[in-house]
Order: C-alpha cells, then sequence, then structure tokens
C-alpha cells in the first residue's frame, strides 16, 4: 500500500507540473544551446518566432472626399487660392499664374449638385450663351470663391469680351495695391483682350512679376495656337508664348497651372466619377460614390486615362465601337463619351 501510495503521488506531482508548463507555454532554450544543431526540432527559439508571425497591414491614407455641390466645390477653390495668397506673401516658390476649373449646375435643373455636363465639364446647354453661363459663374465667385477677401468687381474686361469679368483682390479697404486679379472665361476668341490685360495695358500692377493672376474656367485652346484669326499672325506666336503651359526644355511650366479643379466624369461604358485636384495635392479620381480613389496622378489625366480607370474599378468594358488603337481619333484629347 505505501508503494501503491508514493507512486499514486509522484504521479500527481507529474500531471501539476505538465499542466503548468502548458500554460506557462514551451520551456525556453538556454543562450549555451541556442544554435546548437543537435537541440531537438521541437525547440525554436523566440528570434525565429517573431520572424514567422505576419506583417502588420499596410495604413492606407485617408482622402477627403469630393465635394457633391457646385458651391461646395468653389469653397474649396477659396481656399486653395487662401494658399497661394499666403505663399506669395512669403515670397515662397508657388505659381503666380494659375487657373481653377471651376464646376456649373446644369443648365436645365434647378440644383446645386455636382452632375456630368459633358466635356470638362463646360458643355451644358446654355440658351443664354456665355452671359448666362457668366452670371452663375459670378454668383459663385461672389458667394463663395471670394467671400471674406476684400475684393472689387471692375465689370467686363471691354465690350466685346463677352464673360470676361474682372475683380481685383486686396488692398480695396486699405487703399493699398492689390496682390491679385481674377478674370473669368478667357477664350481663343478673346484671348487679345486678355493679352493686353497681361501686358499691363488695363493696369501696371498685373504685369509685375509678384502679381497672383487667378483664371476662372479658361476656355482657349492647348497653348494658344488657335487664338485669334488665322492671318493674325502676331497675336498668336504671343499667345503661344504667354499662354504656353510648356517650357522651351518640355517640361511644364508653371504658367497657368490648373491649381484647382472638381468635374464630374463619365466613361463611355456610363461609369462615372469625380476628378478632384486642390494645389498642392496631385490629381485624384474618384469613384461615382466619391468613396475609393481609382486613379493618382501628378499631372492631368488624359480622357482615355480617366475612362479605363472607371471602367476597370468598375469592371465593365469598353462601350461598343470603341477603339483603344485609333490613334487618329480625337478621343484622348477632345471627349470622353
Amino acid at each position: 500500500r505505501n508503494a501503491d501510495f508514493a507512486a499514486s503521488e509522484m504521479h500527481a506531482r507529474t500531471m501539476t507540473s505538465a499542466m503548468a508548463s502548458s500554460r506557462l507555454g514551451p520551456p525556453r532554450v538556454s543562450s549555451r544551446r541556442r544554435g546548437d544543431p543537435r537541440r531537438p526540432a521541437g525547440r525554436v527559439s523566440r528570434l525565429r518566432c517573431r520572424a514567422s508571425l505576419p506583417e502588420p497591414p499596410a495604413v492606407k491614407t485617408a482622402f477627403r472626399a469630393p465635394p457633391t455641390t457646385c458651391s461646395g466645390a468653389a469653397s474649396e477653390a477659396r481656399a486653395v487660392i487662401r494658399l497661394l495668397r499666403e505663399a506669395a506673401a512669403r515670397n515662397e516658390p508657388c505659381p503666380r499664374r494659375v487657373r481653377v476649373e471651376l464646376p456649373l449646375p446644369l443648365a436645365d435643373l434647378d440644383s446645386d449638385a455636382l452632375a456630368f455636363a459633358g466635356l470638362h465639364g463646360q458643355a451644358s446647354d446654355w440658351s443664354g450663351g456665355i452671359d448666362q453661363r457668366f452670371r452663375v459663374t459670378k454668383g459663385l465667385i461672389d458667394a463663395f470663391v471670394l467671400d471674406g477677401y476684400e475684393n472689387e468687381y471692375l465689370g467686363l474686361l471691354d465690350r466685346d469680351a463677352d464673360g470676361m469679368g474682372v475683380w481685383k483682390i486686396g488692398g480695396s479697404i486699405t487703399g493699398g495695391a492689390h496682390d491679385a486679379t481674377l478674370v473669368t472665361h478667357p477664350s481663343d476668341t478673346t484671348a487679345g483682350f486678355f493679352l493686353k490685360l497681361l501686358d499691363g495695358e488695363y493696369g501696371a500692377r498685373v504685369a509685375e512679376n509678384d502679381h497672383l493672376i487667378i483664371v476662372v474656367n479658361a476656355f482657349w485652346s492647348g497653348s494658344g495656337e488657335k487664338v485669334g484669326q488665322p492671318w493674325e499672325f502676331a497675336l498668336r506666336r504671343r499667345a503661344r508664348e504667354v499662354l504656353s503651359v510648356k517650357a522651351e526644355n518640355g517640361k511644364t511650366n508653371q504658367n497657368w497651372e490648373k491649381v484647382y479643379c472638381a468635374r464630374r466624369c463619365r466613361s463611355a461604358a456610363g461609369v462615372e466619377g469625380t476628378l478632384i485636384r486642390a494645389w498642392p495635392g496631385s490629381w485624384r479620381l474618384f469613384d461615382a460614390e466619391g468613396v475609393r480613389v481609382v486613379l493618382e496622378a501628378s499631372t492631368e489625366p488624359s480622357n482615355r486615362a480617366i475612362a479605363e480607370a472607371l471602367n476597370a474599378d468598375a469592371d465593365v468594358g469598353d462601350a461598343a465601337g470603341y477603339n483603344r488603337d485609333a490613334a487618329d481619333t480625337s478621343r484622348d484629347d477632345d471627349v470622353i463619351t
């Protein structure tokens, strides 16, 4: 009986030790035996255990959702203009001649919603022409883009410059020199007046190097190669010098950088998205709901790149009749549907 009692007690102690070992984990390997090839295969060092752990998931960058209304986009443009004016006041490197692509509500709908309006968001059918478009644009500028800023509306640049309204920003109350000028709708047909403005014929302050010039919804083609009439060679030569977005070395020039853009896009397959750029950030294309970024680029993406990114995100194919290799068509530069 004593032998049986001693055996049972020894068995209980062994079980208790095993249970404690299982709670505390596997026994540690002493430093003397680390790296010893004769150690049991079941014992693994902590270093190898840590190396076998999966990598933590990458942190995704959070982006601000795109605006859903034209007034919301105008307020975002106001914030970009503030950053530019502050950088220029501190003599920091920043573009001094810039463009803003401001979305306009659809002409046939009494709504402020940011909706697809055709080519670059400007193909809405305005029955009143450029005068009606200017009235809507001026309302957004006065109520949102220049809200809270010292500004003065100076009227149209010229009686024949349709839609070209001019504002001076800053200095209107203090009597000092204004630091920025805003102009709307310069186009191929009115570029002659715009070039005179830049040359200082309407005021010397605009021609100074430190002056900020903001162009809202410009309509000139490319780098000014279609300005004026075909026989106005001197005007077209001057336009290519002033309105070009490319430097002589082929690189992008700081002149007329599009510092803000809010555009509703649609591919030929019917997939919509929103293209956003707010200086000094990059260009981002959001899906239709404004939840995911489907394309990000340092320069403005082409219509082809926008359409392909939207189709790829929605997992749809190209529309019938879409020719990916049609190098001679104007789809890449002129149309998106």
